[in-house]
């Protein structure tokens, strides 16, 4: 499989996923074909995937289920048969049913399971008061990702079934919440607005703002604030936060399926 093309499809806010699949095309030596980057829209014009193309698809876990969005924009992607391997990225706690639901979705656009892996990155939630899989995916979890794409290449693969319930669970999304921003300290750079997977920020006459009813949780925003003007501060969140942070702060290691 090694001489195959190598192409990516991903979801990947805070780059966590983006940098995991990267990893493991190392690992396969293939030579890279195109890049799919759905975090901001849909592709205006999808690549014509065939039989002699590996795919590697990326989405992150939210609550244990893929971002609706993602899953949205990926399917206006045909697969034509091209060798897939569907990727979750999770903060530590679980990815549920999130990979057999990329795992259905894939085949469901037409694309051929072959390897499947739930991968591990820091929490979207995680912060200096409230650490979760800090660094990661950190230089280990980049070696076992490396080394899941040199398997891949080793011999033709068909992975039947991954891990997760059908039906998947329900889709938790805290409604009518945004992250907060402190208007005295925000310098209204836009960089925020810029990385928001749902273009659901607008700036005003003082600092960049939330749409609430779009808001998504993926912190995109308050990772590339410069001078970290925008926080968790929404209740419901805050509390999910600190049982992850207590109860789900035991290293996990990423798991990988082949035939």
């Amino acid at each position: 499989m090694n001489n195959k093309i190598i192409h990516f499809i991903f979801f990947s806010p805070t780059g966590t996923t983006r940098t995991t699949l990267e990893a493991i095309a190392k690992g396969t030596g293939c030579t890279t074909g195109s890049t799919v980057n759905l975090t901001l829209e849909a592709p205006s014009d999808s690549p014509e995937f065939s039989e002699a193309d590996l795919v590697l698809v990326g989405m992150p876990v939210y609550g244990g289920r893929l971002p609706a969005l993602a899953a949205k924009r990926f399917k206006s992607i045909a697969g034509n048969g091209a060798a897939v391997v569907p990727v979750v990225v999770y903060g530590n706690r679980h990815y549920d049913d999130c990979l057999v639901e990329l795992y259905d979705l894939c085949k469901e656009q037409g694309f051929h399971p072959v390897a499947a892996g739930a991968f591990l990155g820091e929490h979207s939630f995680s912060t200096a008061a409230l650490p979760l899989s800090v660094g990661r995916p950190d230089a280990a979890d980049l070696e076992k990702a490396e080394a899941f794409g040199r398997n891949i290449t080793e011999e033709e693969l068909r992975v039947e079934r991954v891990p997760g319930n059908r039906p998947y669970k329900e889709r938790m999304q805290p409604a009518g919440s945004a992250t907060s921003v402190d208007a005295a300290t925000c310098i209204q750079c836009g960089k925020c607005i810029e990385v928001c997977p749902t273009q659901g920020m607008h700036m005003t006459e003082t600092a960049a703002e939330s749409h609430p009813d779009n808001c998504i949780w993926c912190m995109a925003c308050e990772r590339i604030c410069p001078v970290h003007a925008r926080t968790l501060t929404h209740e419901k969140v805050m509390v999910s936060a600190r049982k992850l942070s207590e109860f789900f702060s035991e290293r996990r290691e990423p798991e990988t399926f082949l035939a």
